[in-house]
């Protein structure tokens, strides 16, 4: 027993593969740089191999390393089950979110919650898109992006991501608005600021691109900011145009606080989806699953 790794050494081998980044894995772990390097050459004594190779631009995993990874998240994830089985009430789920997604899931819970008042949802809202159950306390998580391939998870698609252009109907004039002759160009809208998710623009760029409007260059004026929820936000508020999920952005189209200038819409080809272990779906996980996908 002497010669098993620790818990920390794993977890921060676990981290540090995720991110290929001393540092990053630090600031994940809430530890510093040295005790995460630390930990790391702990075990590559332990193991007497090498895990990653130091190259001036980061990190890589050697051969041993990417043999050894698999292994050990099916030896966590395995332990996590454990510990969550005996430690945790069956009634309480622990639900990972990001949180351009509140405004969609909240009214859900809440009537999940008083269809079922006897299951706790204790909901942790993230801005990153991802989980690690290996290393986060979560039953279940609402992932963005593309169904996880891995073997151990299973994967429910909640919708699909469908874009268009959204923003304050006080950005436009009112004929502009209640107009049914034509939509709004996008070289009209290029007048306006235009915000942005991310910093690569992809989305109004694949907007352009799927609507025939590759030629039209982006706006003069643009503002980037973290999430989708957050340039949402900023057209709510008359600052722009943003590219939204309508789906998302339903009860506010719905209510006219937010209008879109030009109607047609584009497939990401991404979506969200309702993520867990194979092996934590207790009853009351069942009831969320079934509750949450067939709405």
């Amino acid at each position: 027993m002497k010669d098993l790794p620790t818990t920390k050494e794993l977890t921060a081998f676990l981290v540090t593969s995720k991110t290929l980044s001393f540092t990053r894995a630090a600031e994940e772990l809430n530890l510093t740089q040295g005790a995460i390097s630390r930990q790391i050459i702990a075990l590559e004594n332990r193991l007497q191999i090498p895990l990653f190779q130091r190259q001036a631009r980061g990190l890589a995993l050697t051969d041993k390393g990417k043999e050894f990874l698999p292994l050990i998240e099916k030896a966590v994830n395995q332990i996590q089950h454990a510990v969550t089985k005996v430690r945790a009430d069956e009634n309480l789920i622990k639900l990972k979110a990001p949180s351009c997604i509140t405004t969609w899931l909240l009214p859900k819970l809440m009537a999940f919650q008083q269809a079922h008042p006897e299951i706790d949802v204790e909901l942790t809202s993230a801005i990153n898109h991802s989980v690690n159950f290996s290393t986060e306390p979560f039953n279940a998580a609402i992932c963005y992006g593309h169904a996880p391939q891995s073997t151990e998870l299973t994967a429910n698609v909640l919708f699909e991501e469908i874009l268009a252009p959204m923003c304050s109907p006080e950005l436009f004039s009112p004929k502009m608005i209640t107009s049914n002759e034509e939509e709004v160009s996008a070289d009209a809208m290029s007048q306006y600021t235009w915000l942005h998710a991310t910093p690569d623009r992809r989305d109004w760029k694949l907007w352009l691109n799927k609507t025939d409007n590759a030629h039209s260059a982006l706006a003069s004026q643009n503002q980037h900011f973290a999430t989708l929820d957050l340039a949402v936000s900023a057209s709510l508020q008359g600052f722009g145009i943003a590219i939204g999920d309508v789906t998302l952005a339903k009860p506010d189209l719905d209510s006219q606080r937010l209008m879109m200038p030009n109607t047609k819409t584009v497939a990401s080809g991404k979506g969200y989806y309702l993520v867990y272990p194979n092996n934590q779906q207790s009853a009351a996980m069942k009831l969320l699953i079934m509750w949450l996908t067939e709405q």
